[in-house]
């Protein structure tokens, strides 16, 4: 028992994997699992039973089996189906198949026909990796993560501008990458349009360039930095993207009139935050 715990309280674990050409009305059910079941139909057709609905599937569909529900599927009398299947668990599972179409259903439909022998063979390729190295549960994760991002959900539709869903994604781009060198075209090919329009982008919507912006965010980092850690200036300085210290207290001078290490002392001895708090919102 405590060794079935442990387990299940991993991140994830894959538990078995197998495979079966399945005669005419082959069926399983109605039954219940202990852990989580997903099958990834490779060839022919087939139906699947939850909660009252029935789901006709075929080749690069799956369907998802919760643990501890009554489910039940059987194969088709003039096609029947050939599935795959993995059995896992963990306490990231809600987690990540709150990322996928299995939120909301547990069957995949296949709509994209390009991509159903992506997912069938990486269906395949799991459950060769984990026969050849069962215990080697980093590449059956690894591999089963793949999986889950053919199955992902489609992204919302949202009524905002193009150019606010741009900035709002160069922005991202910028704040998740401070501190590596960026250049500027890096940011326009990660957001899907040219270096010209992001800038005019920025300008209007920011009335700063990409650059400013750029150069904002890192002062505004190094602020945190000199306010809540006893980092050297010159380890802050490379932690926000400066070159180095010397570059990063021009540019900290130029911007709020004061050195960074003299910003640091006279935060330090105020004692209502108001320095640092006017410093942040800069």
């Amino acid at each position: 028992m405590a060794e079935k715990e442990t387990r299940h309280q991993a991140y994830l674990t894959v538990y078995f994997c197998g495979s079966e050409n399945c005669p005419p009305r082959h069926a399983y059910g109605p039954a219940v699992r202990p852990h989580y079941l997903l099958h990834v139909i490779l060839k022919g057709r087939g139906i699947y039973q939850y909660k009252g609905q029935t789901y006709a599937l075929s080749a690069g569909d799956a369907f998802l089996i919760p643990p501890a529900e009554v489910t039940y599927y059987q194969a088709d009398e003039r096609e029947p189906w050939s599935y795959a299947w993995v059995g896992f668990d963990g306490k990231a599972v809600p987690e990540i198949l709150a990322r996928t179409v299995f939120s909301d259903t547990f069957v995949f439909r296949n709509e994209a026909p390009e991509s159903v022998t992506l997912l069938t063979d990486q269906m395949k390729k799991l459950c060769e990796t984990f026969f050849q190295s069962p215990e080697d549960q980093l590449s059956a994760a690894g591999n089963l993560l793949l999986l889950f991002s053919f199955t992902k959900k489609k992204a919302p539709e949202t009524s905002q501008e193009p150019t606010q869903i741009y900035l709002q994604k160069a922005k991202e781009y910028l704040e998740n990458n401070y501190a590596y060198p960026i250049r500027i075209s890096d940011v326009a090919r990660y957001t899907g349009i040219d270096r010209t329009y992001l800038y005019r982008i920025f300008m209007e919507k920011e009335k700063l360039s990409p650059k400013q912006y750029l150069l904002r965010h890192r002062l505004r980092m190094a602020v945190e930095m000199l306010c809540t850690t006893s980092y050297s200036i010159t380890e802050i300085a490379l932690s926000c993207g400066f070159h180095d210290a010397s570059s990063f207290s021009g540019c900290f001078r130029k911007e709020f009139h004061v050195s960074p290490r003299d910003f640091r002392q006279n935060a330090r001895m105020d004692t209502n935050g108001l320095v640092s708090s006017i410093f942040l919102q800069t």
